[in-house]
């Protein structure tokens, strides 16, 4: 059986492993799950004059394997290492690691700076960065979630949940997340 493993679960696997390593204080009181990206967050002002690539719900998990593939070969080019260099690089340059290389995170900003028009964005990263109105369209996420029986709730921008829902619960998730911000 082939299972696809939707762009809000690799988002929210992100957000539980960023959120386990970043030491802040959780106002909830229990571990949370964000739907949140890997890559820091660009504001309009600072967008690529070229379109990332969309990964729609509807993008299979073949076209969404070449885009992340596309992307990593961008970086590793561009000398941000590969697999496990490329991953303390990362961490290195969003300070998640603490007496992290100086070079080898700039190494990683500078490649990705070059590399940031070919990183996929989610439907709903996409509106974060350059939608005035994603703050309406994530309160109207999180009320449509809440509406199929799961407990969401918005946290500083992002998708929240106490645990990730299981796969069929994650379908209703991606059909809010259309009904929301479209289809891109």
């Amino acid at each position: 059986m082939n299972v696809r493993i939707t762009g809000a679960v690799l988002a929210v696997a992100l957000g539980i492993l960023l959120s386990g390593c970043s030491g802040t204080d959780n106002s909830q009181g229990d571990d949370v799950a964000s739907l949140a990206s890997a890559a820091p967050q660009q504001s309009p002002s600072t967008a690529t004059s070229e379109e990332r690539p969309l990964l729609r719900t509807d993008t299979s998990s073949e076209e969404e394997d070449r885009l992340y593939g596309v992307w990593e070969t961008c970086l590793e080019k561009n000398g941000a290492g590969t697999g496990v260099k490329r991953k303390a690089a990362a961490d290195a340059a969003t300070g998640i690691t603490q007496n992290a290389d100086p070079a080898l995170a700039a190494k990683y900003k500078a490649a990705e700076k070059k590399c940031a028009n070919k990183e996929p964005e989610e439907v709903w990263e996409r509106a974060k960065r350059l939608d005035p109105a994603y703050a309406d369209k994530l309160r109207d996420w999180v009320t449509c979630i809440r509406s199929h029986g799961i407990e969401a709730w918005e946290s500083d921008g992002f998708l929240s949940f106490e645990s990730l829902p299981p796969d069929n619960q994650m379908k209703k998730v991606d059909e809010c997340q259309d009904k929301a911000f479209g289809r891109g």
